[in-house]
């Protein structure tokens, strides 16, 4: 069985396994790379034969895992629980993601299942599938949210709705499994330049074209003023690579802290949200 060694407060190279959902590109691929380079054995979760591929290297295992899919989570979980080593799962980073972003009375029921889906109830269904092996471990839960939970855009609210739910879900697993010793962590993370990132906007534009006269007219300035105030920022963004060694550091620490925001602009954005009233949080954001 692997054994671990400290230095400071971070355990580091210690072949263990840690589970990254949605480790195809962006975050999720950087994060694989950086734990690999730490020396645990990671298991990329990925969608496609071509991105298990690219993603393949030393101490970086992929594996087919659509969150969606049960029959992928039982597989993941029985890769574990024979892992032919015998080797310990010290974490599960709850990666995986979509953003579709169009205001509320114009995303379609159906897109607004489809980011819960993946955003809130394939993470509980890995969670659930892990949690044996975990507390074995005494291992831990990242789940990787966003910064809009919190503070929350114009045409964002069925994927920041998906992560303030995860968030609540979140909190709720961390007090019931500290008993078991098993951490729970959320990242909120700010805007990391990644490409479902870079497809936001378009996609957007994309839902803005199919409105009707009346929508458009209603929200057709909102959706044009808010993509391009993403983009822009986006370009100062931090890049996947500096969010994974965040969340590296994050997923090994000794004692980790409950929450950790990631990136500069949820270092300043989630403290104003939680001292301004609402009211004044709205004109924030609006302007």
């Amino acid at each position: 069985m692997a054994t671990g060694e400290r230095r400071g407060a971070v355990t580091t190279a210690t072949e263990e396994l840690i589970v990254v959902s949605g480790a195809s590109t962006g975050i999720g691929a950087a994060t694989a790379r950086e734990l690999a380079s730490r020396g645990y054995h990671v298991l990329a979760g990925v969608r496609r034969d071509e991105d298990a591929e690219a993603i393949r290297a030393v101490r970086i295992e992929p594996v087919m895992l659509d969150i969606t899919v049960s029959e992928h989570v039982e597989a993941l979980a029985a890769r574990i629980a024979l892992d032919p080593q015998g080797r310990l799962l010290r974490a599960v980073i709850n990666n995986a993601g979509i953003e579709i972003n169009a205001p509320i009375e114009v995303l379609p029921l159906n897109i607004w299942r489809e980011q819960f889906e993946v955003n809130l109830f394939g993470h509980i269904r890995v969670i659930q599938a892990l949690l044996p092996a975990l507390r074995h471990s005494r291992g831990r839960v990242v789940n990787i949210s966003s910064v809009g939970a919190a503070v929350t855009l114009p045409i964002y609210g069925a994927y920041a709705g998906s992560k303030a739910a995860l968030e609540s879900a979140s909190d709720a697993l961390r007090r019931e499994l500290t008993s078991q010793g098993i951490q729970v962590v959320i990242v909120q993370s700010g805007g990391v330049k990644t490409p479902m990132a870079a497809k936001s906007g378009p996609l957007s534009r994309e839902l803005a074209e199919g409105m009707n006269t009346e929508h458009t007219r209603l929200y057709g300035a909102l959706i044009s003023s808010t993509v391009s105030f993403q983009s822009s920022f986006l370009q100062r963004a931090i890049t996947a690579d500096q969010a994974a060694k965040k969340i590296a550091k994050i997923t090994t620490t000794k004692r980790p802290r409950t929450r950790y925001s990631l990136g500069p602009d949820a270092a300043f954005t989630l403290p104003m949200a939680r001292f301004l009233p609402a009211r004044v949080m709205d004109r924030v954001v609006l302007r």
